[in-house]
């Protein structure tokens, strides 16, 4: 049995922030940390691919530059209802960017490899037995042990499992295809769009298209997204919305590959530790307004990797105040406000109502997008230029 003093489960933005962050806070303890993942980079992986100035942030206080990794630029975001909004742009001179996840995450990977960390690829955990020590992980390749393990391994997570059960939670379920740019397409090359339409419609989220550049190819990326349902009953509806509006911009829906995923969605009062264990980025949960995944993941893996830090130091690996030690952090303030946020705006279905928010309503919906729900890592600058 291999033993050591931190495993994380998962190298996504997730796991791999909470050992870069490690390595920064204690690189004596991150000699002693292996990173395990159940594939191989480049690994096939379920997402939108939009990576806002907040990921960009954290990543540049890990000395870090994403625009090393293949994007696009979005000019602008488009909130819309039925085709009418608002135009955010989240960065000075960008929207955000959109990065392949693929890419984005084997160029993490291969950073956190260049700074000596260890990674150890297709080696799926199959279980998790928690006792009074530590965490035993039993493998394809064998058993390991550590004091603290850190559940990074995604939506399906068996350290989620182990710390609570089959219990479900309300989760986001999204439908993904990529098709090439259509000169029929109403939308702009550069801009992306997001379409609260199908909350008038029974569901409740948004449709979204953006260009993405897949292994070299320009690519849009189309989606509809429900979030806060607990069964995926409602696939017939999202895959009828978003066929109509495909067809609107000259596309066929069947002539695509069509994919699905559901991830928990985060909930302020919900378990994000136990005694050795911590769950972060889609294990604990994506946020409810927008499904964003991976700069909270990232913001996450900061907060993870100080209550590791804290708990060597004290001897106490209990994490009874992780939950609460998140909640206060930048970005998990940021989620309890996308999870109050969602809990009101999801409830005004009627398309009077949404019209009133989308086309009337532009300027204090702007306000808040960019610095009640997003902009969390501004807080960063304010305190580094005191």
């Amino acid at each position: 049995m291999a033993h050591y003093e931190v495993i994380i489960v998962g190298a996504g933005p997730a796991g791999l922030s909470t050992a870069l962050h490690l390595q920064q806070m204690a690189p004596e303890l991150a000699e002693r940390t292996l990173i395990l993942e159940k594939a191989r980079h480049p690994r096939t992986k379920l997402c939108g691919g939009g990576v806002t100035p907040d990921a960009e942030r954290v990543l540049g206080r890990l000395g870090l530059d994403v625009t090393e990794v293949p994007h696009v630029d979005l000019v602008s975001a488009h909130f819309l209802f039925e085709g009418k909004g608002i135009p955010l742009r989240l960065g000075e001179t960008y929207a955000f960017r959109v990065i392949h996840r693929e890419e984005l995450d084997a160029w993490l990977a291969q950073k956190a490899r260049e700074r000596g960390l260890a990674i150890l690829e297709e080696t799926p955990v199959q279980r998790a037995i928690l006792g009074e020590g530590g965490v035993e992980l039993i493998t394809s390749r064998g058993t390991y042990q550590a004091k603290v393990v850190v559940g990074a391994d995604g939506a399906h997570s068996v350290i989620r499992r182990s710390v609570i059960g089959q219990h479900r939670s309300p989760f986001a379920y999204a439908l993904v295809l990529w098709a090439p740019p259509n000169q029929q397409s109403l939308h702009c090359p550069d801009v992306g769009y997001f379409d609260f339409f199908c909350v008038s419609r029974g569901v409740l989220g948004y449709v979204w298209d953006f260009p993405i550049l897949i292994r070299g190819q320009t690519m849009r990326s189309w989606g509809i997204c429900q979030l806060g349902v607990r069964r995926e009953d409602g696939r017939r509806r999202m895959i009828h919305l978003l066929a109509g509006e495909l067809a609107r911009h000259g596309y066929r829906l069947d002539d695509y590959p069509l994919y699905g995923e559901s991830v928990p969605l985060f909930r302020s009062g919900g378990l994000f530790s136990a005694p050795h264990v911590l769950l972060v980025g889609d294990a604990a949960g994506v946020d409810g307004v927008f499904g964003e995944g991976i700069g909270p993941a990232l913001g996450q893996g900061e907060v993870a990797a100080r209550a590791i830090c804290d708990a060597f130091m004290s001897g106490d690996f209990s994490f009874r105040n992780y939950r609460t030690d998140l909640l206060k952090s930048d970005v998990g303030r940021s989620l309890r406000r996308r999870e109050v946020f969602a809990s009101l705006f999801y409830r005004l279905r009627h398309p009077v109502i949404q019209r009133l928010i989308w086309w009337r309503s532009g300027m204090i919906i702007g306000f808040l997008v960019k610095n009640f729900l997003l902009g969390w890592t501004k807080s960063y600058e304010k305190r580094e230029t005191k």
